[in-house]
């Protein structure tokens, strides 16, 4: 259990590794994507949105390091041709674990342990932008958005791996503020 209240701080040396590791998640997704699709008539329409989808959040992903702090500039409104949207993909919550099965929630149990990486929560933390990358992936696979709760450390107790605020509102009392602590009512004694 991590005593330490203080939460988990984002090192740059850290970058190449979350974005290689979700670089491979995205990889195999696609490949199963590609594999699985073509045999469902229904699903084969989107195989190339779907691809692009996943290539572009890849890119985005590791430009999200790369930027870190850099604002946009404006960009110029402009004339042209209005553009014509694409037809979008399936946008239910775990829509690609229920047309792929357990390959697809393979994929998806992969991204929750990077996504319970303390490197990976410090960085979100600090780029928020990497979140919105993600929340596509998580809502496609069915994982639980990545919503980091950098909170102080609670007054009784201790923090758990930087989510402390969603532990707090999940586990009972005594499994947050640790062992050696006794409880009358919910309350630390």
């Amino acid at each position: 259990m991590n005593t330490n209240p203080t939460p988990p701080i984002f090192r740059p040396s850290d970058a190449p590794e979350l974005a290689r590791r979700f670089a491979l998640i995205l990889a195999g997704l696609a490949a199963l994507v590609a594999r699985r699709f073509l045999r469902m008539p229904h699903l084969v329409g989107l195989t190339v949105r779907l691809w692009t989808r996943l290539g572009r959040m890849a890119r985005r992903f590791e430009r999200g390091f790369a930027r870190k702090a850099a604002k946009r500039a404006a960009r110029p409104g402009g004339g042209g041709a209005p553009r014509v949207r694409a037809a979008s993909l399936p946008s239910g919550r775990g829509w690609l674990v229920r047309e792929l099965g357990w390959e697809a929630a393979g994929f998806g149990c992969q991204l929750e342990a990077l996504l319970a990486d303390p490197a990976m929560q410090a960085a979100l933390a600090e780029l928020p932008g990497l979140g919105r990358v993600m929340r596509p992936l998580c809502r496609m696979l069915g994982v639980v958005a990545p919503v980091v709760v950098m909170a102080a450390a609670p007054a009784v107790g201790v923090a758990v791996g930087g989510w402390s605020g969603v532990v707090r509102a999940v586990l009972p009392p005594a499994v947050v503020a640790g062992p050696g602590v006794a409880f009358e009512n919910g309350v630390a004694v």
